[in-house]
């Protein structure tokens, strides 16, 4: 399998290179670690990466930003990829953003800053195992389909 891409979105440089190398450290064989400063900076490295036919497993995103709030942006993100995994993080928000990035933006977990790299890479192989499983599944159904289409022509 071809390596998924993971994308993490903060405002604060010195925030998004320390979860970036963390996860680059933990994730590195099997991912491709990306960045982004901002909301609409993640969105357009995300419609590039669908334009080229990868696939966008995981999204951290930071709730407090300027521009657009994570819990939109993840609300956003979950339109142009349901199956995505989507975690929010943040050292700020309140009860509100969690509640409502989980009810509109599919969100798979809320992390507090600062985070335990520990907790957070279980959680993090454990949703990304139960995606691939799901990719896999997804491709399989397909394979069947093609071959019960394939079957029902030849007795036509």
């Amino acid at each position: 399998m071809s390596k998924g891409y993971i994308i993490c979105v903060d405002d604060e440089v010195s925030v998004l290179e320390t979860l970036a190398e963390q996860l680059l450290a933990r994730f590195g064989e099997s991912h491709i670690i990306e960045t982004a400063s901002s909301a609409e900076e993640a969105l357009s490295l995300i419609d590039e990466i669908i334009g080229s036919n990868d696939i966008v497993e995981l999204i951290v995103s930071d709730q407090v930003m300027p521009g657009m709030k994570g819990d939109r942006f993840l609300e956003q993100v979950h339109q142009r990829l349901p199956d995505a995994i989507k975690i929010l993080l943040t050292g700020q928000a309140g009860l509100d953003s969690a509640i409502y990035a989980i009810n509109n933006g599919g969100l798979s977990r809320y992390v507090e800053k600062p985070w335990n790299i520990e907790e957070l890479s279980k959680d993090i192989k454990d949703l990304l195992d139960k995606f691939r499983q799901n990719l896999e599944n997804q491709h399989l159904i397909q394979a069947l389909n093609r071959r019960i289409l394939e079957l029902e022509a030849k007795q036509t």
